[in-house]
């Protein structure tokens, strides 16, 4: 029973965390991207995966070493190339709103 309760309340403690990062992310992309192109609604999209993206990230090399829910078998970090292709893939998808705006202009 205890490890189904610290298994819940690690993901409570995950959404809410995830919840202030994503949105303060967003908040300072939005602003940042608002400023430098004529911004469209679907852009948030983009926004929010690739700020999930880095968030997996963070919550995999660092976070979840920090948290109730403690499994040593299954508690990994990402690997180094992993690690870079989501943060790579997170930066474009960040991007992308300037890229669009860029090629149609």
């Amino acid at each position: 029973m205890t490890k189904l309760a610290s298994s819940i309340l690690e993901m409570i403690r995950m959404m809410i965390i995830m919840m202030f990062v994503v949105a303060a992310l967003g908040s300072i992309e939005h602003s940042i991207l608002g400023s430098w192109i004529p911004w469209k609604e679907l852009y948030f999209l983009f926004l929010f995966t690739g700020n999930i993206l880095w968030f997996l990230v963070l919550y995999r090399n660092r976070l979840q070493f920090s948290g109730w829910y403690r499994s040593s078998e299954t508690q990994r970090k990402l690997s180094r190339n992993t690690t870079r292709i989501v943060m790579t893939l997170g930066l474009m998808l960040i991007l992308t709103p300037a890229f669009i705006t860029w090629l149609t202009a």
